[in-house]
């Protein structure tokens, strides 16, 4: 990733790295999710405090640079379905 990679790039990137976009358009299913949050929930896993889909053409590492978490809690990018983050 670089700071000109958009969030659709990287998606599609992940997708076929580890074999999950086997068809044209299937990256298309899945968005990039800027997830805050922090470890401590049981068996310390991760307690997520705030999901935002980023757009496809936003750039991840910019958005990184440009806006950090509060105290105590962390960034991290995660791929989900596009359905069920539209669900929540």
């Amino acid at each position: 990733a670089t700071p000109r990679s958009t969030a659709r790039q990287l998606v599609r990137e992940a997708l076929e790295r580890y074999g999950l976009a086997p068809e044209e358009g299937t990256s298309g299913e899945y968005v990039l999710c800027d997830v805050v949050g922090r470890p401590g929930g049981p068996g310390g896993s991760w307690q997520v405090e705030h999901l935002r889909p980023v757009g496809d053409s936003e750039r991840p590492l910019v958005l990184q640079d440009v806006w950090k978490p509060k105290t105590g809690c962390s960034r991290r990018f995660e791929i989900r379905r596009r359905q069920e983050v539209e669900r929540a």
